[in-house]
């Protein structure tokens, strides 16, 4: 703050004071504004970190930004009313905003050169080849096995298509937009982007390296496959079959053939699976597998260690763990996708495979009229077992292996990582019933836990299971891809095929039943990745199940059950919304991406100051944004009335309020906030109210006196038992409440014993600006009985349109903007519910006397002509 600054205010502090108290009061609005624009951020983090609202990285960065622009200018307007006080405060503003900062942000692209290299070295640079390059490339270094020739284009090389293009901030923006909610917006965002990608131009210097790759792997013109290797691809986030792959590429159009790799970066399934994971779209860059295309007899997948094997195998081999070989004929991609089935066949983990199952042979089927025709020898599926034992002791976990028989009889390894879903043991947990990662059903009920539900009736048996587990939920039928969009949360889809598409609503569902699809698509893997049931193999679903009904899948033993399993006798059913939100929360920090989220709400919303009496309540002790509003708002407060104790100088002076209602109070008129024959009053009564909101809050508070007989002044008792020994009045400017006003506008301290209530309103002609801000917390009882006073606050304000958040004996509620009448009839039911609430938290029994008290309040206030409009 400049020298010129402070000698200006200390000026008017001596010579002007009502000058003074008027850039106070304008600063103070101001604070107030960025106040509310903070806390609003704040909780929109909150929303997308304990999963309410599921977005793109993108947004969490804007709004990151935002908060630090607002939390600066808010303390700006604190340091504008005491400059003197606060200089110092900046510097910990500056410290908070850079961790939080850190936190969030993402590195820095690195667009150097080369955007080619050899498959060879790929495993020496994984950021730039990407997880499938760079692991075939291990494969390739450190053992024998078969792994066909390929050339890595980089991710660089996507970085300097992006940035040659100047496409990353029109991405951003779009992708700033995204909400997994808004299915029909997630769909024609993909198509901008997919569209922006593939009319952008090549840079001549990358389209030349590429080219010229392409014709050194293929000099006599032969097709090519163009795969995709992003950077987080098959790791612990394995981004099963979320992107393409282009095959039988002319080399002439291997340029082309990556850019449609490029785009299928921002399809719908792929956008959706990364926004879950909490993966920001800069560092998933997408590098590319150039290799020649095999002349496949059959392709398929291995899992090294089935991590949902069928439970009709021999116990003993499945306590040891089995191989699964799956295989289609022709090339893999129609089995990847979910589009055939597969020719399955599962092996011992002992050094000497023992085959345990085959496919059957030669039985025509409905919807395989011809015999099937074995695609492998037992030869072949014990060289893939082995080959699959040297790929699991060279990553050290169990691995999903894609490999390729050609026509000669040569096995090729084209994609190794983990079997997602899978542990070291081949573990996977059960799903709980009902419950998506904790969060609530789609009745807004609370997730049923563990439960038996052997004793529900059998609607089908017989299905194949794919992923374990058992899910609750409506069923909703969905015949072909493009009705899945709309599904609702706590959906059991029913459907013909595990389509990957189905991976964009993941988040929505509880279980999957389908006509078709194999054990080894791609959809299968990301389901065990995520812990959802999903049986197929049912002959007509949408006959057995029917469209609406309520219905438990067992991913385990492949039967669909009708209704849903009573819950255990106090199970997690009890637990109150925010802690299911906080078990879904920790579900998804360890799925990966979103541990950094967590790590920045560190530094975002945790709250350390919560007592602004303390004295560990300074700049010093702030560690969060959080805390910073917190600092700011209380101070804000009290230097609003930091001139009362100076023999009321300024704009009128602070007086004090006579009234019939036992309520010590000072109220600070700004600007035109009572009328003028309130001019040289020592005492005002409610009579002299000009201010809007100020008279509509008391008539409520007022309205019924009989409340108020013989109770004691509400101040601050808390207060009082702290630091008077006598030395303090109960009438006290220091433990008073205390009101600022102006002709439209209100802000009102309000202390009643062992609680305060805040409100913050402005009601004035121009109805987009009008609202109320309401905040009541504390109380002399046991928390018990001041959670259930929260209760009928919460009850009541609710049905009255506003929104309203609690946590414990906490609450916080806002509404408008609404036209002015609306807001003094709120305002009047507010004072009401004070009024009718004080000292409820040690007369109130239970939870059902909360709501029968708020019921009947409701029900008296719609009598009185007071209820919502």
């Amino acid at each position: 703050m400049a020298i010129g600054e402070l000698f200006r205010h200390w000026t008017y502090q001596v010579f002007a004071p009502g000058t003074l108290l008027r850039r106070k009061y304008n600063a103070f609005r101001e604070l107030l504004r960025h106040d509310s624009r903070s806390l609003e951020l704040i909780a929109e983090l909150e929303d997308i970190h304990y999963g309410n609202e599921k977005v793109d990285w993108s947004r969490v960065i804007e709004l990151a930004d935002q908060l630090d622009d607002a939390v600066r200018a808010m303390l700006g307007q604190l340091m504008e009313m005491n400059p003197a006080r606060y200089m110092g405060l900046a510097d910990y503003c500056n410290k908070i905003a850079f961790y939080m900062r850190m936190a969030v942000s993402v590195p820095e692209p690195d667009l150097a050169p080369p955007y080619v290299i050899p498959l060879a070295e790929a495993h020496q640079h994984p950021d730039r080849a990407g997880g499938k390059a760079a692991r075939l490339a291990t494969v390739r270094s450190q053992t024998m096995l078969p792994v066909p020739d390929a050339t890595v284009i980089t991710a660089a090389a996507y970085h300097y298509f992006i940035e040659h293009n100047e496409l990353r901030e029109p991405i951003d923006a779009r992708l700033r937009r995204l909400r997994l909610s808004r299915p029909d917006e997630l769909a024609a965002i993909s198509e901008e982007l997919r569209a922006m990608i593939m009319e952008a131009d090549l840079p001549p210097r990358l389209e030349e390296d590429i080219l010229t790759a392409a014709y050194a792997m293929s000099p006599q013109r032969a097709p090519l496959a163009v795969r995709s290797s992003a950077v987080a691809e098959d790791g612990p986030v394995s981004f099963a079959g979320q992107y393409a792959s282009v095959l039988g590429v002319e080399p002439g159009h291997a340029g082309t053939a990556w850019k449609r790799v490029v785009a299928s970066k921002y399809q719908p399934r792929a956008l959706s699976y990364r926004i879950l994971h909490g993966l920001a779209d800069a560092e998933t860059p997408m590098a590319a597998l150039l290799m020649p295309m095999l002349d496949a007899a059959c392709a398929g997948v291995i899992y090294t260690r089935d991590p949902d094997p069928p439970r009709r195998l021999p116990a003993e081999e499945l306590a040891e763990g089995v191989t699964a070989v799956h295989a289609v004929a022709g090339t893999g991609d129609v089995l990847v996708s979910g589009d055939k089935a597969a020719q399955s066949a599962w092996l011992s983990r002992r050094p000497r495979s023992r085959i345990l199952e085959r496919p059957v042979q030669g039985v025509p089927t409905v919807e395989q009229p011809m015999p099937t025709v074995p695609l492998l020898t037992t030869e072949d599926m014990k060289r893939l077992a082995r080959y699959g034992r040297e790929l699991e002791n060279l990553f050290g976990e169990p691995q999903d292996v894609e490999w390729v028989l050609d026509t000669a009889g040569r096995i090729f390894i084209v994609q190794s990582r983990p079997v997602p879903g899978g542990t070291a043991h081949g573990v996977v947990p059960e799903r709980t019933a009902g419950a998506s990662d904790g969060a609530q059903g789609a009745d807004g009920s609370a997730p049923v836990p563990a439960a038996s539900h052997d004793a529900l009736p059998v609607l089908a048996e017989g299905s194949e299971p794919v992923s374990a587990g058992v899910g609750s939920g409506t069923a909703r039928h969905a015949a072909i891809c493009c009705e899945i969009g709309d599904m609702p949360q706590g959906t059991v889809l029913v459907t013909t095929t595990l389509g990957p598409s189905l991976t964009r609503i993941i988040d929505r569902l509880e279980a999957v039943v389908a006509q078709t699809g194999s054990r080894a698509c791609h959809f299968a893997s990301v389901a065990r990745e995520f812990g959802l049931p999903v049986v197929t193999g049912i002959a007509d679903p949408f006959t057995a199940i029917a469209d609406g009904s309520v219905v438990t899948v067992d991913g385990g033993t492949g039967r669909i059950h009708a209704g849903r399993p009573a819950p255990d006798k106090g199970a997690e059913t009890s637990a109150p919304p925010r802690a299911r939100r906080r078990a879904a929360a920790a579900a998804r920090e360890r799925r990966g991406g979103m541990r950094r989220l967590a790590r920045a709400m560190q530094h975002i919303a945790k709250l350390n100051l919560t007592d602004p009496a303390s004295s560990d309540f300074s700049p010093e002790n702030c560690r969060s944004m959080h805390d910073l509003v917190r600092f700011a708002h209380e101070r804000g407060v009290a230097e609003m009335f930091s001139l009362v104790g100076r023999g009321g100088r300024g704009l009128g002076g602070a007086k004090k309020l006579r009234t019939d209602v036992p309520m010590i109070m000072y109220v600070l008129n700004i600007e035109d906030g009572l009328f003028p024959t309130a001019a040289g009053k020592e005492e005002i009564g409610p009579d002299d109210f000009r201010s809007t909101p100020m008279w509509a809050l008391w008539f409520g508070l007022s309205a019924a006196r009989e409340l108020w007989a013989n109770m004691p002044p509400a101040a601050d008792w808390n207060e009082l038992d702290r630091i008077s020994a006598g030395i303090f009045r109960r009438d006290a400017p220091q433990l008073a409440s205390y009101a600022v006003i102006s002709a439209h506008y209100a802000h009102l301290m309000m202390r009643f014993g062992y609680h305060f209530a805040l409100v913050d309103t402005l009601c004035a002609p121009e109805d987009r600006t009008n609202y109320i801000q309401f905040r009541f917390k504390g109380g002399g009882a046991a928390a018990e009985g001041r959670e259930l006073r929260i209760r009928v606050l919460e009850r009541v304000l609710a049905r009255q349109g506003f929104a309203v958040k609690t946590r414990g004996d906490l609450l916080d509620a806002r509404h408008g903007p609404d036209a002015e009448a609306v807001i003094q009839k709120r305002l009047a039911m507010l004072g009401m519910l004070l009024a009718e609430t004080r000292l409820l938290d040690v007369r109130i029994g239970d939870a059902d006397e909360a709501e029968a008290m708020a019921d009947d309040f409701l029900a008296r206030l719609d009598t009185a002509g007071g209820g919502a409009p």
